[in-house]
């Protein structure tokens, strides 16, 4: 039996083996191919899990695809993907709300179903294998029993995109998430998956999104776990406060009228009416503007989420979240399932680019530019004392011009470390939760792109390259092979038994990896060897921004 599945054929199609799965939503045409290792599995490609969000559909909420009767040949990839905001793209369409579903072909029946939400800062990426965007490749997921499947979903302007009232009230790339939950649940079980054993995980600003699911009661019954790898809600960049002004300078792009009406009727009409690549045009417009402005200000405005981010909805027929990520966490408001989270060592290292030199020189002009917005600090006096704590700490005896570590420390505890510890904390007060911070550095990881002499050089995203590449392992040293094969188990294990450890294995060197506990923080530190640590990580530094914000924060948090 190759899958469990409502029916199966086996048909031949260009000389390439081909199975064909009966679904609730219609027949689907899928191919065999090979893992790196040689193992067969079965790959049905972009199929659609919602109408495309076109015409009146734009920017409102995903409806379901409607079912289909003729076979829909998922044999190949489509290489289509959602509109990228830094990026213009020929494969870049409306009609982008496709998902991938790999299958092993095996005898294992019931399968867990593992859902990946790609990364980009909720303006690029996609779901794809192969082609623009495309990275996320399931050869090391096929040696196991596990179903993957990888998503689109709409970004930038088009996802995210919010009046700040019911008439556009955005997060429309969470709902097309959600759509997609809700695809799996009605048809993988004619994959010979189990939808009580759905997994979601994600990277970056995908990890966000997993967040986000986590504090939305749209997504309750859709999974019963989560994997969260650098990023959540109440990271700093993963929330927009003044989308309704974003919104409005970007429309004004399209039509001068929005320079001065408010009238979101309006303004949806004219959205609507207008093609897709004006309103591509026009995001890009207005973020490069801002970005033209100086770099600290471009800091203040990152500090206030990414211009197209999620955001507080006002209650609608569709909301997705109405309340802060922060208060929600605080008051146990949320999807009390089981967890894994973390972090990587330098993900600061991200900001090494060419506007490095000048965005520190401004802060070394002033420290208070470095404040966290997120403490809604108003008083002067606490505005330049936080600044001058940040300062004191971060490089207490050079500027940051001349201390790019100390800087990069900055970055990686302010955008993600603090945000991410406070998150598990918060959960671990409600289930399971278990912590990790991924501190190994090698060949198959994204280290030489990002690197800088004094530092460990793992930067953000830096373990997506054990688990998701066309490299083969066996070409790697047998350190990062060990890596590779312990992040596989690890996560496939959690997706399996709701623990990362269920039981003594000497691949994970029979460790017990042991529950993060309100007051009794542990993780396990991700080295050439796995090692479970006491305390949170980062543990000085941590308690500086929490002794911050217990000093200074203007509560209700919204981030942290």
């Amino acid at each position: 039996m190759l899958l469990k599945i409502v029916a199966l054929a086996v048909v031949f199609l260009n000389g390439h083996i081909c199975q064909q799965v009966n679904t609730p939503d219609g027949p689907i045409l899928g191919t065999t191919e090979y893992s790196i290792a040689g193992t067969p599995y079965s790959s049905f490609y972009s199929i659609p899990y919602a109408k495309p969000p076109v015409g009146t559909l734009r920017f409102q909420a995903p409806q379901a695809v409607e079912p289909w009767t003729e076979v829909y040949n998922a044999t190949t990839e489509q290489k289509r993907v959602c509109y990228q905001l830094y990026q213009d793209l020929p494969e870049e369409t409306e009609d982008c709300l496709l998902l991938n579903v790999y299958v092993p072909q095996s005898n294992a029946t019931d399968l867990p179903v593992m859902l990946f939400i790609h990364g980009g800062g909720f303006i690029s990426g996609s779901g794809l294998n192969g082609g623009p965007q495309g990275f996320y490749r399931p050869n090391f997921w096929m040696d196991n029993n596990v179903i993957l499947i990888s998503i689109n979903y709409r970004l930038g302007v088009f996802g995210f995109f919010s009046t700040g009232d019911e008439i556009i009230p955005g997060n429309n790339g969470l709902k097309d998430q959600v759509q997609a939950m809700k695809w799996v649940q009605r048809n993988i079980a004619s994959f010979g998956g189990d939808p009580k054993k759905v997994l979601i995980f994600g990277q970056s600003a995908g990890s966000a999104s997993v967040g986000w699911h986590l504090l939305s009661s749209s997504s309750t019954g859709l999974f019963r776990a989560a994997i969260l790898q650098s990023g959540t809600p109440l990271c700093p960049w993963a929330y927009q406060r003044n989308q309704t002004t974003i919104s409005y300078k970007t429309a004004s792009l399209i039509d001068s009228q929005f320079n001065t009406s408010r009238d979101s009727n309006k303004l949806l009409e004219v959205l609507q009416s207008v093609d897709a690549k004006a309103i591509d045009d026009a995001a890009l417009t207005f973020a490069n503007w801002d970005s033209s402005q100086p770099s600290w200000a471009e800091r203040k405005q990152l500090e206030q989420g990414f211009y197209f981010a999620p955001v507080v909805e006002v209650e609608n027929n569709d909301s997705f979240v109405t309340g802060y990520p922060y208060v929600i966490l605080e008051n146990g408001n949320f999807n009390k399932i089981p967890i894994m989270i973390g972090t990587d060592a330098d993900e600061g290292l991200m900001n090494l680019s060419e506007y490095l030199d000048s965005q520190l020189a401004a802060y070394d002009e002033a420290y208070s530019r470095m404040n966290p917005g997120n403490l809604h600090l108003v008083d002067a006096q606490d505005i330049s004392e936080v600044g001058n704590a940040i300062k004191e700490e971060y490089s207490p005896n050079d500027t940051f011009l001349n201390n790019k570590l100390g800087a990069f420390e900055y970055f990686t505890e302010q955008d993600f470390t603090k945000s991410i510890v406070k998150h598990a904390e918060l959960h671990s007060a409600e289930a399971s939760t278990y912590f990790y911070e991924f501190s190994y550095s090698g060949e198959m990881g994204f280290n030489t792109y990002y690197r800088y002499p004094g530092s460990t050089n793992i930067t953000h995203g830096e373990e997506m390259g054990y688990i998701f590449s066309t490299a083969d392992p066996n070409n790697f040293s047998v350190a990062d092979q060990l890596v590779h094969k312990r992040l596989l188990r690890l996560w496939i294990n959690f997706a399996t038994y709701l623990n990362p450890t269920p039981e003594v294995d000497e691949l994970l060197q029979n460790i017990t990896w042991p529950e993060l506990k309100p007051g009794a923080f542990k993780f396990v530190n991700i080295l050439s060897d796995l090692v479970v640590t006491a305390g949170t990580p980062k543990a000085k530094r941590i308690a500086f921004w929490d002794s911050l914000y217990e000093k200074y924060g203007i509560k209700p948090f919204d981030t942290y």
